[in-house]
């Protein structure tokens, strides 16, 4: 269905809500997902497994659908679950091929409606918070050479779902040397000074996007005056959260929602040979829980090199309104500063931050189903 049977939609005379048959969608080698969906579905009862068709919705608007008077046009799409040795497995021909059957469908859905002889009603969908980063950006700036000379600098993107699949529909048609041209004209000139490598695959187990881009750049050091340095680190921050509140003519009790997205940004920073561990410090670490969301930083400064990772992971898509009370208090607490690291030869820096174990973006497989971008008691 992903690959031998091409997507186009089927919407004239009926066809926006009546699949076409599956011998149709077979001869046509085309279908939309209605097609799709009943061609699998004819495939799979060949091969004695159990599906049905489900009806979902891909824009992101299901919430509280169940709380809704019934509506055909609040399903967008469909798809199909299968049930194989007691387990569940959701598919979607409409996917690229290097989307297999999943325990859970890539798009977070709320509510779902099977369709079957018997008649169903919606079902929920239970969501535990991701264990595994959404996207995750890492930074390797290697600046042994001097604070005036340009860094070897590595930056690797890892992203998964939705946009890991449109990056892999995206450069899968591209060689290597045509990958490495459009980045170059579309990053040399600004922090990159220059792109020497590119490479990209799409790591199948680890249901992810790799993209790995090496070369030099001219990191921005700020002069502090007398031999001291600072430098911003690329993903170091966070913004603060926004006051969750309503118009007082609205019912002040209804729960605030935010959608559930994990992401990580991991920097290493290789020191000037020329300069001593010692005279080097870091913005505190932090570990904090505001509106449902997790935020943490830690740096860690070891073997010549400053590690930081910085990890944002929504636990609770849906707080209540003494919770969002509670968290407007405590907004102008929220640390908002850049990942900042800092050198002084004179030693007249603050003390880093609590240290913490960091790896860097060199000592671990980052594809991994569990890695450290959040405080071990978030992952619990």
């Amino acid at each position: 269905m992903q690959q031998d049977v091409r997507y186009i939609y089927v919407g004239l005379n009926g066809g926006n809500l009546t699949p076409a048959t599956a011998d149709e969608t077979w001869q046509r080698r085309y279908g939309d997902c209605k097609g799709k969906t009943v061609l699998l579905l004819a495939l799979l009862a060949e091969l004695g497994i159990e599906a049905e068709p489900v009806l979902v919705n891909n824009s992101g608007g299901d919430d509280g659908l169940n709380e809704r008077l019934p509506n055909p046009g609040m399903f967008d799409h469909v798809i199909v679950r299968a049930r194989i040795g007691g387990a569940t497995y959701w598919l979607d021909g409409t996917l690229p091929p290097v989307a297999p059957p999943a325990a859970t469908p890539v798009f977070r859905y709320g509510w779902v409606l099977p369709l079957n002889q018997r008649g169903g009603s919606l079902e929920h969908l239970e969501w535990p918070p991701a264990r595994r980063p959404d996207e995750i950006s890492l930074y390797e700036i290697d600046a042994r050479t001097g604070f005036d000379q340009p860094a070897r600098m590595t930056n690797t993107t890892i992203m998964r779902g939705i946009a890991g699949l449109q990056q892999q529909v995206q450069f899968s048609g591209l060689t290597n040397d045509q990958l490495l041209s459009g980045l170059r004209q579309q990053l040399v000139g600004n922090w990159w000074r220059t792109v020497d490598e590119v490479k990209w695959r799409y790591d199948q187990k680890a249901g992810a996007s790799v993209l790995t881009i090496s070369g030099t750049a001219q990191v921005d050091w700020e002069d502090d005056g007398e031999g001291a340095k600072s430098l911003a680190l690329p993903g170091g921050g966070f913004s603060p959260p926004e006051r969750r509140s309503r118009p007082s003519d609205q019912n002040q009790e209804v729960p605030f929602y935010s959608k559930p997205e994990f992401d990580c940004h991991v920097t290493t920073v290789r020191l000037p040979t020329a300069t001593k561990a010692a005279d080097w410090s870091t913005k505190p670490s932090y570990d904090t829980l505001m509106f449902g969301r997790n935020y943490y930083r830690a740096f860690e400064i070891r073997d010549d090199s400053i590690r930081m990772i910085r990890g944002s992971r929504v636990d609770s898509p849906e707080i209540d309104a003494g919770t969002a009370k509670r968290d407007n208090g405590r907004i102008p607490d929220f640390d908002n500063s850049m990942g900042w690291i800092s050198y002084d030869p004179a030693s007249r820096n603050a003390p880093a931050g609590d240290q913490k174990s960091v790896p860097a973006t060199y000592d671990i497989d980052w594809t991994a189903d569990t890695v450290p971008c959040l405080s071990p008691a978030a992952l619990r």
